[in-house]
């Protein structure tokens, strides 16, 4: 389940206390604050908190009774700048005007205190305030990115490979520079051209995404630069791409298949601001930012004479290198898949609440060729197959297969092995002196990870013992090797 953060706003210590508690015990994060005046200076000046900032908090449970700023009031103030913050007021008083005047004011819901079953009800209201930001979330994502307004914060990720490549392009957004994007295939590219773009000066404005590999065609140079060819009615066949993309963002996707001739002319008007369309007469001067990708090492291209080492300097000036999905690490994984099953979920009407261990011990040990892509279309899949309230390992038969020829692989090198001392572990150390548990234990456990190609279940299996123990242990020993 993703983590939320919940706000916790009450003047009573014990009340406080209870609801924080009961806040960890449903596996989310939390703040408290004990005065509504502390609650406005938090959100109008934009102040973080234990590592917390007015931008991270989901949901807030305000009560109205406060001696020195009510709820209302409170509600009131924040009203202009809260965002898509959910507010659930508590309250002792059971006067239904209340309740409408604050949900007037903006809250969602409103709780009596004292009523049976409160925490049962905190938590049905908590959970609607989650499912209804990401609903709100969901809406809002697609309408930024139809109006090519996508921001960093669609990029999902918290590692700090991931932090670095999106602190690293903040620093271009409001720059000119041409940029090249490298990574593997899948790994976000285009996600993180549409995030420069939507915040840049030139949000709003066209993004054009040319597939280099796709302008292969005899018309490929009339659809990138345009054409003055004109019919008998006086209308021009094609403006281009980038006459299309005038005062916004072009994005060259696999620019490493760019044809030689188009090469030629892009890095003209690169050059130069302007270009001269098929069969023109004069040259046309556009305001276009150019962002290029490629998985292909770009200066091996050039040694081997299949790429321009000048448009390459060019299109090059402000290189990031996107990490695969592995570099990223379990944290991001998980992120990732929390997200996305999340949001198939809701696509899909499905009540799948969130992922078991041992799916996401498949996923964590998983080689994504294809990165991120992958791990979305195998989620897709996955939640279609579901019929319900967890992702299990069977919703994921493609990992679960490869997985099990692993497993057939090692049994079968251990069964061509007939000398059985070599898989036997010394007790002793090379001066003679007896070895620590903890060592023959460490030892132990890499030998079988060897013996299994990395097949963490059939380890746990062998030396009996939990799964999630075994893996614990290997995050203690900290072995490199195991994947």
């Amino acid at each position: 389940m993703v983590k939320h953060t919940i706000l916790i706003v009450d003047d009573e210590p014990t009340q406080r206390k209870l609801l924080g508690r009961f806040i960890e015990d449903l596996d989310h994060n939390y703040l408290v604050m004990s005065s509504g005046m502390e609650v406005v200076d938090f959100f109008m000046n934009k102040k973080t908190i234990k590592g917390i900032s007015c931008h991270d908090v989901d949901v807030m449970l305000l009560d109205l009774s406060m001696p020195d700023l009510d709820g209302l009031t409170v509600l009131k103030q924040i009203a202009p700048i809260k965002g898509d913050l959910q507010v659930i007021v508590l309250t002792a008083n059971q006067d239904v005007t209340l309740a409408i005047t604050a949900i007037n004011y903006g809250a969602i819901d409103y709780i009596v205190k004292g009523e049976r079953d409160i925490f049962a009800r905190v938590t049905a209201s908590i959970n609607n305030a989650i499912e209804k930001k990401n609903l709100k979330y969901q809406v809002s994502h697609l309408a930024r990115k139809g109006k090519d307004q996508v921001a960093f914060s669609d990029i999902i990720g918290q590692s700090e490979v991931i932090s670095n490549v999106i602190k690293l392009a903040k620093k271009a957004v409001n720059s000119t520079i041409p940029i090249l994007i490298e990574g593997p295939s899948g790994s976000g590219k285009e996600l993180l051209a549409r995030a420069i773009h939507g915040s840049s000066p030139r949000s709003g404005k066209p993004f054009i995404m040319i597939e280099c590999d796709l302008l292969k065609n005899i018309d490929a140079e009339e659809e990138l630069f345009g054409s003055e060819k004109v019919f008998a009615d006086g209308a021009v066949k094609n403006i281009g791409k980038l006459r299309e993309a005038n005062n916004g963002t072009i994005f060259f996707e696999k620019v490493d298949l760019l044809k030689p001739e188009l090469q030629v002319k892009l890095l003209r008007f690169m050059q130069e601001g302007e270009f001269t369309p098929v069969m023109g007469k004069f040259p046309i001067r556009v305001n276009v930012r150019v962002i290029s990708s490629t998985s292909r090492d770009l200066e091996k291209m050039v040694i081997a004479k299949k790429f321009r080492e000048d448009l390459r300097y060019r299109i090059a000036a402000f290189p990031i290198a996107v990490p695969s999905l592995k570099e990223r690490g379990e944290d991001d994984i998980k992120l990732l898949t929390e997200n996305f099953c999340r949001d198939f979920a809701i696509n899909e009407n499905k009540k799948i609440k969130s992922i078991n261990p041992d799916a996401f011990y498949l996923l964590y040990n998983y080689d994504w060729e294809d990165n991120v892509r992958q791990l979305k279309n195998f989620l897709f899949r996955a939640v279609v197959l579901c019929d319900g309230d967890f992702l299990k390992p069977e919703h994921f038969p493609q990992l679960l297969n490869k997985e099990n020829n692993s497993l057939t692989k090692a049994k079968a090198a251990i069964k061509k092995n007939s000398d059985i001392n070599s898989e036997l572990i010394d007790i002793f150390d090379d001066e003679g002196r007896c070895k620590t548990i903890d060592i023959i234990e460490e030892e132990i456990i890499r030998r079988l990870v060897d013996i299994y190609n990395g097949n963490l279940s059939e380890v746990a299996k062998q030396l009996d013992i939990g799964r999630s123990t075994i893996y614990r242990k290997l995050k203690i020993l900290n072995d490199g090797e195991v994947t």
